[in-house]
């Protein structure tokens, strides 16, 4: 089924807009629709007791690029207690370039809200003094209006930039508000200058190349091994499915 067709592409879905942006702006650097196996692609469910049993959707979408993407993909859920659009871009290795990540996850008393651009090397070897001021602006001005979440663990913390936007809302009017606007515009600040430096990179001479594919190996290991989402999938599709999508589609190239 094409995600065009399904909820995401519709405005009852919290995301919706988001995800509309993320396709019109890929294909505009003539990147190609990957493939995703049917059972990925799309999937609706149940979960909840007998008594309350509630039903929920999940639509994988992908592309890639001849030369610069080796894979980018969202996920996306839909239930009454979870909304979640999770998406990565993950760079072609002969360009020195970050992840780009989105994590933004509706749970039934909250939402949680990542969006950065993730490091594959140590920041001083990825990020140039450009970048850096760069992405520090954007993410100085998105959190004069959205709070700021508590401090990460330095074991997760080493996987995101000095660029990382990071907010925990309670589920209110304020925070829809605040998603709306100032988030949405923070996310097409922080996607359109990501594609900027990605297509305009110059190839790594082959040393960096092979760090950064060690490198992201690394991050891509610690995400199938430690993926914060586990719990919650599991609990809306079963085990089994949750650890075939984390290690075929979430965190694979």
């Amino acid at each position: 089924m094409l995600i065009q067709n399904t909820i995401f592409y519709r405005p009852d879905w919290k995301w919706h807009n988001f995800l509309k942006y993320l396709i019109n702006n890929l294909s505009k650097y003539n990147c190609l629709e990957k493939r995703i196996s049917s059972e990925y692609s799309y999937k609706d469910s149940t979960y909840g007791s007998k008594k309350s049993k509630k039903n929920v959707n999940l639509s994988t979408w992908g592309v890639t690029h001849k030369k610069r993407i080796q894979f980018a993909r969202a996920v996306c859920i839909d239930s009454p207690n979870y909304s979640v659009l999770n998406f990565l871009i993950i760079p072609n290795t002969i360009y020195n370039v970050p992840f780009f990540g989105v994590d933004f996850v509706s749970l039934p008393n909250s939402h949680l809200l990542v969006l950065d651009f993730q490091p594959s090397l140590k920041i001083e070897n990825q990020y140039s003094n450009k970048l850096l001021e760069q992405l520090i602006k954007l993410k100085t001005r998105c959190h004069s209006s959205l709070p700021l979440a508590e401090k990460m663990s330095e074991d997760v913390a080493r996987f995101f930039s000095p660029g990382l936007i990071w907010s925990k809302l309670p589920k209110e009017e304020s925070s829809n508000f605040l998603i709306a606007n100032q988030l949405y515009t923070s996310f097409k600040e922080y996607l359109t200058l990501y594609l900027e430096i990605l297509f305009e990179s110059q190839e790594a001479n082959l040393e960096l190349q092979k760090d950064l594919i060690n490198g992201q190996n690394y991050y891509l290991k610690y995400r199938r091994d430690n993926d914060p989402a586990r719990p919650m999938l599991s609990s809306l599709f079963g085990k089994e499915f949750t650890e075939s999508l984390i290690k075929e589609v979430l965190f694979t190239t």
